[in-house]
């Protein structure tokens, strides 16, 4: 199963139809984060700081700093649809698709830390072409189709492309 099919999968059991989907399911994640575990682990670690959308989001967002004397952050997406995390070298208003962190491409110590931890809450991280492809779903502003981005975390759109 490709990781498009699979994400596919998870969609189809939390959204229903994914032409018009319900979007229950993300009530009681907010009630019973899926990610609280994680979170706890991280922010043992890290600082984070909050920037889930309760309104059209299907995910919680995140900016994840540092340590006190760190100048360094991240931009965490974690799905409530499926086990599937988003992660960014970087909390700006502009990201870019280089800074995309996946298990393959991470040397530095603290970015590797957080891809462990996401590891072992059971998240699989995804890539920017996972992130950009297109699929038949119809996002909460009624826009058909939509990125598996939008699908997985109800944002806006993939973030690099409404930067330009």
């Amino acid at each position: 199963m490709s990781p498009v099919d699979d994400i596919l999968r998870h969609a189809r059991a939390a959204y229903g139809d994914l032409r018009k989907p319900d979007y229950l399911f993300f009530r009681h994640a907010q009630e019973n984060n899926p990610w609280a575990g994680l979170l706890k682990s991280l922010s043992a670690r890290f600082k984070l700081e909050d920037w889930s959308d309760w309104e059209d989001g299907v995910g919680f967002s995140y900016a994840v700093r540092g340590r006190a004397d760190s100048k360094r952050s991240w931009s965490l997406w974690l799905s409530a649809v499926g086990p599937y995390a988003f992660l960014c070298a970087n909390v700006a208003e502009t990201l870019r698709r280089q800074d995309v962190i996946t298990s393959a491409d991470v040397t530095d110590p603290d970015p590797a830390e957080l891809v462990r931890e996401l590891h072992a809450a059971g998240a699989t991280l995804l890539t920017a072409d996972e992130i950009e492809t297109t699929v038949d779903f119809t996002s909460f502003e009624g826009k058909y189709p939509a990125s598996t981005f939008v699908l997985l975390f109800g944002e806006e759109d993939v973030p690099w492309w409404h930067e330009s």
